[in-house]
């Protein structure tokens, strides 16, 4: 061990006195040149912007970025913008305050003026005394970075390399950023991701770590904004919290998001340069050893996120090559994500096992909105919350999904905003408000509207997806900056306002997001970018249609969304359901206006579907989804599952459609299943009930008062303050009291952090 570090410290004094010389050489005959022209060249920029406020002049972006273009002291176009326009805008409103009190502070005597020189000397020593610091602090830097470089991916220098890389992952995934609201972050820590064997009858959750242990390479699948990325974050944290040392070996994760993949032919060599890269966007360069080593040794752990965000016309070249790189490298772990609805059992051959992200129950929803508890104005609070979701079924529907979640706790906690009965209705609000209704409130002028805004997200989701890239995920800014200018002007506005329209739609709405230092940019989900698309066709039924047609997969969600949003959806709902009837039945529950005998049809085929079929999950959700729909067509399918529980005789029937039942969230159904909650034959019962959390426990309470442990059991398992109220309540019964005691402990403790407890016990 000593030898191993006496030979890091020759190599790194020997490199140290290499890089001296070169320093010496290079630095001796003008060491503040490049910086001193940069400055030069700021200063020249900022001067225009002056000119043009003292001349009343709009801001000229454009104008500058192309006269400053080929510069040659590393300025991008993008930094020469921004340099601009932050020096205009200063100006501009230096200018507005100083108009009518100029003439006041205008110095009377010799004194004044001879105040106002040594202000000036003192501003421009100050001004000299920060470059030069601030020359000598990146002199350093770059010195330490030159070092870190050279000898980085060498093998007595990994530790460090891994410290480094350790410390990249937590920077960069510790906190998850929420783009439209201005103080919020989540923190990845207190991310829980409830997990289940796909196509399981057994509804019982998977703990990460207990999966991780199981299963050694795994699929993960789940719905948009289910918490896949989240997931794999989740995991990049554990490794910086150290918290992954269950696992045997050394496991070192390496997060690849797949959309970045874009060859027709994916070789092993490219997907290693890929993951070499991952590393070196996490200051950990060189690691090409590195990832050899661990590749053969499997002691990377390969995070593959996001299978359907590969285009369509990539993706069969992404699995063939992912199939092969996990041939070559049997030892290493894997986890595949992937939505629900593009996932055709690709890998079943590679893996150990398929997971789901299973939705979230009353539980999970409460630990998720613990971090908003002090976020939240007086007379507003998680529990009043839970109340208005249990009061809309199909928002709670929503609220069961971590983004979505998100999004409805941030309106509900920083806006006036009411939320509505209906999927389509709620985006449609939640958009507006991020777009510009929120400013009217808080006191914040836009300068655009909100319809323009909403235009312009339209057309870059749109083009997006209809453009031949490759990445359907990211837009280059020159992309960007070049669609808008043929947008802008059907808008009544100038192709100069390009810059300051998307700006004011990152910084102010947060549905658009800057990558890389603004040369590119994306939505900040991709179900947002899906919606703004639906807008985009609200009067292209058979432009939608036709694109459909060519890819079922990429537009999937988008027709889905468009449904609720067209006025009549039967022509394209009955073209959907010939080539995707899910799909179909999926628009029915959004749609407004669908001709009776297409929807009859289509529910008709769907209710022999979940009779017949074992995995009936995707087809109990969007049956369920219809059956919460209290006009005649809900309500004739709700009746059609409540005959099933009281006349079929066939087992297999009356478990598919208590799962069905379970999905609608309707509090009538509780009673419904709790009649055949004493069946041993349907266990399956016990779960839904769970499933719908506070709204069975009043029932659950009921039952628990006849002496059932089971029931018991059932409300430590829904584990919310309304359960662990309902568990209190036995002990006021002799025969109850030492069956209830340790239940009631088990959940008080789980909630300690809950803001009602207290009010309660």
């Amino acid at each position: 061990m000593k030898q191993k570090y006496l030979l890091r410290l020759f190599i790194l004094t020997l490199s140290l006195s290499i890089f001296l010389g070169s320093v010496s050489s290079s630095y001796s005959q003008n060491p503040s040149s490049t910086l001193f022209k940069q400055q030069a060249l700021i200063q020249e920029i900022k001067g225009y912007a002056k000119r043009h406020v003292d001349h009343n002049e709009n801001m000229k972006t454009e104008l500058i970025m192309d006269l400053y273009e080929d510069n040659s002291v590393g300025l991008t176009k993008r930094k020469i913008a921004e340099i601009y326009e932050t020096e205009y805008e200063q100006l501009k409103q230096e200018k507005s305050s100083n108009d009518n009190s100029f003439s006041n502070k205008l110095p009377k005597d010799l004194s004044g003026w001879l105040g106002i020189i040594i202000g000036v000397i003192g501003v421009i020593y100050g001004v000299i005394a920060k470059v030069v610091n601030k020359w000598i602090t990146t002199i350093i830097e770059k010195i330490g970075k030159w070092f870190y470089k050279q000898l980085s991916g060498s093998h007595f220098f990994e530790d460090i390399n891994l410290k480094g890389y350790r410390k990249a992952l937590g920077k960069k995934y510790e906190k998850l950023n929420i783009s439209f609201s201005d103080n919020h972050s989540l923190d990845m820590r207190e991310v829980y991701v409830p997990l289940k064997v796909s196509g399981s009858k057994d509804s019982q959750l998977i703990e990460v770590d207990n999966a991780l242990n199981d299963y050694k390479r795994l699929v993960v699948k789940g719905a948009p904004g289910s918490g896949k990325s989240m997931l794999c974050r989740r995991l990049c944290i554990d490794y910086v919290d150290d918290q992954l040392k269950y696992l045997s070996g050394q496991t070192i994760p390496i997060l690849l998001e797949l959309h970045e993949l874009k060859e027709s032919n994916l070789t092993i060599e490219r997907l290693k340069k890929k993951l070499v890269e991952v590393c070196a966007l996490n200051d950990f360069p060189k690691a090409d050893r590195f990832i050899d080593d661990g590749l053969k040794k499997g002691s990377v752990f390969l995070l593959f996120d996001g299978l359907d965000e590969v285009t369509s016309s990539a993706r069969s070249s992404v699995i063939e090559g992912i199939k092969k790189f996990l041939d070559t490298y049997e030892k290493c772990r894997v986890i595949i994500t992937c939505r629900t609805a593009v996932y055709d059992n690709q890998f079943f051959d590679l893996v150990d096992q398929t997971l789901e992200i299973e939705e979230f129950r009353d539980k999970q929803i409460r630990d998720f909105l613990k971090t908003w508890k002090s976020k939240m104005p007086p007379g507003k609070s998680v529990k009043q919350l839970m109340e208005q979701l249990r009061k809309r079924p199909r928002i709670m529907e929503l609220a069961r999904n971590p983004l979505l979640l998100t999004m409805i706790t941030y309106l509900y906690t920083d806006t006036p905003f009411i939320l509505p009965h209906s999927r389509i209705e709620f985006y449609q609000k939640a958009t507006e408000i991020f777009l510009g209704l929120r400013d009217k409130w808080k006191n914040i002028h836009n300068d655009y509207e909100g319809k323009n805004k909403r235009r312009v997200l339209q057309s870059l989701a749109l083009y997006l997806y209809d453009s031949q890239q490759q990445d359907r995920r990211e837009i280059s800014y020159d992309s960007m900056r070049n669609k808008l200018k043929e947008i802008l002007p059907s808008l009544n506005l100038s192709p100069n306002d390009t810059n300051a329209i998307i700006k004011e739609i990152c910084d102010r709405s947060g549905l658009l997001l800057r990558l890389d230092g603004g040369e590119n940019y994306k939505f900040a989900h991709l179900t947002l970018q899906e919606y703004f698309a639906a807008e985009a066709l609200r009067e292209n039924e058979q432009v939608l249609i036709n694109k459909f047609k060519i890819d079922t997969v990429a537009w999937r969600e988008i027709v889905k969304l468009w449904c609720g949003l067209a006025t009549d959806s039967s022509n394209l709902i009955g073209e959907v359901y010939e080539k995707d009837p899910l799909a179909a039945l999926e628009c029915l529950a959004d749609a407004q206006v669908v001709d009776e005998t297409l929807a009859n049809k289509i529910i008709e085929y769907f209710k022999q579907q979940l009779l017949s079929q074992e995995d009936t999950d995707n087809i109990a959700k969007a049956l369920a989804a219809v059956a919460a729909d209290y006009r005649p067509r809900g309500e004739a399918l709700l009746q059609f599952l409540i005959d099933i529980m009281d006349e079929d005789d066939n087992l297999s029937h009356k478990q598919a459609a208590a799962k069905t039942l379970s999905y609608t969230n309707l509090p009538q159904v509780v009673e419904i299943l709790a009649k055949y909650y004493h069946q041993p034959h349907l266990l399956e019962v016990r779960q839904e009930l769970i499933r719908m959390g506070d709204l069975a426990v009043s029932t659950l309470e009921s039952i628990a008062m006849e002496n059932c442990e089971e029931a018991m059991d059932d409300l430590v398992s829904i584990g919310t303050p309304d359960a662990a109220d309902a568990l209190n309540k036995l002990l006021d019964y002799p025969e109850l009291e030492e069956k209830a005691a340790w239940r009631v402990a088990t959940v008080l403790d789980k909630l300690k952090e809950d803001e009602t407890i207290s009010d309660r016990f």
